[in-house]
């Protein structure tokens, strides 16, 4: 059994485990809810009859949001912060801040594979996924002037200085969406390779992080929560079969392709990528030991490095900062830099003639 495989089954029966502890948890918090939803409503509408409490009822099936309302007005109730969700996103950014100082180092670039493991079992299975493009969904709406969570872009908006600093660290070690896709690619049947192909990919992004946008600006509400193919994978459930749909396209296309999701879809990924063309990020280039082999662009499965003719080209914006071409690299020429105009965004490595 390869070392694939048994990290495959060992995900399985953490996922199995997490899965289980998160249901108790749900249950838990349902039956506490329950409780004080009882408690509550003896205490502030005991004086109230359930006739004219039913006809309110947001959740009775013969009314609805615009049912004109013509008793008293039940009195508005806070929701209480939850400040469990604030914890988990920063949690999320202090390891990806510690991602971003590994990755430095050949050492420790090993560890990759751990926290992508780590990343699956408790963001994906046992929070059933944080949210990060809920959560850049969530900022814009802030920015249209929308009422918000506050809790909801926190995560989001740490990684913008992070990514900065650090790289898009948080998409090569801690996205538990790639980390997913990860896992399904096997490597051996490749298709979609060539540098057109990765091209359309990067179009057909655009597209859609537009059509995003748009349905932000015009519905302000958040959809994506409803069709979201890896919320069906992690919560092993979709409220209509879009979602089915979608979670099959992504399961069989990663099995061939390496992250099809983050080369063609992700928004959360492109916004990152646009950070790395602002003077003074972190962005991988190369000094004057560089041989022009083709190393670095074997290594790169993300394919942010690319053959044209003789020469390889690298692409800082599709960089996920994993770190394969920094340990592979024989002359040790790449590396992570910052402040140096000549390793902004696009650059053309060495010739191999």
């Amino acid at each position: 059994m390869s070392i694939k495989h048994i990290k495959f089954v060992l995900i399985l029966i953490l996922a199995a485990v997490s899965y289980n502890l998160s249901a108790q948890t749900d249950n838990e918090s349902l039956l506490n809810k329950q409780n004080s939803q009882e408690e509550l409503s003896v205490d502030s509408f005991s004086d109230q009859s359930s006739a004219e409490f039913d006809e309110f009822d947001e959740f009775n099936e013969n009314t609805d949001e615009f049912t004109e309302y013509s008793g008293d007005e039940p009195p508005v109730i806070d929701a209480p912060i939850s400040y469990n969700r604030t914890i988990w996103a920063i949690s999320i950014l202090v390891f990806t801040i510690l991602a971003g100082i590994l990755v430095r180092f050949k050492k420790t670039r090993n560890l990759r594979s751990v926290f992508l493991l780590l990343s699956i079992v408790f963001l994906g299975f046992y929070r059933g996924g944080p949210g990060v493009i809920s959560s850049l969904q969530n900022t814009y709406l802030f920015i249209l002037g929308l009422d918000h969570n506050w809790q909801a872009i926190i995560l989001f908006l740490g990684l913008i200085p992070i990514t900065y600093f650090f790289g898009r660290v948080f998409c090569g070690w801690l996205c538990y969406l790639g980390a997913l896709q990860e896992l399904l690619y096997i490597g051996r049947i490749k298709i979609f390779q060539k540098e057109r192909a990765q091209k359309i990919m990067r179009i057909i992004r655009y597209v859609i992080f537009g059509i995003l946008i748009i349905q932000l600006t015009f519905t302000q509400t958040i959809l994506w929560n409803k069709i979201g193919p890896f919320k069906v994978a992690f919560n092993l459930f979709s409220p209509n079969i879009t979602g089915y749909v979608l979670l099959g396209i992504l399961l069989f296309s990663s099995l061939f392709i390496y992250r099809p999701f983050c080369k063609a879809v992700c928004p959360v990924g492109l916004i990152l990528g646009w950070i790395t063309k602002i003077p003074g990020a972190s962005v991988i280039g190369i000094n004057n030991t560089c041989s022009g082999c083709k190393t670095c662009n074997t290594s790169c499965k993300i394919n942010a490095i690319t053959r044209d003719d003789k020469i390889s080209k690298l692409d800082n914006q599709e960089c996920i900062m994993c770190g394969d071409c920094l340990s592979d690299c024989k002359t040790t020429s790449n590396n992570i830099y910052r402040k140096l105009k000549q390793h902004y965004g696009k650059i053309k490595l060495k010739s191999d003639n």
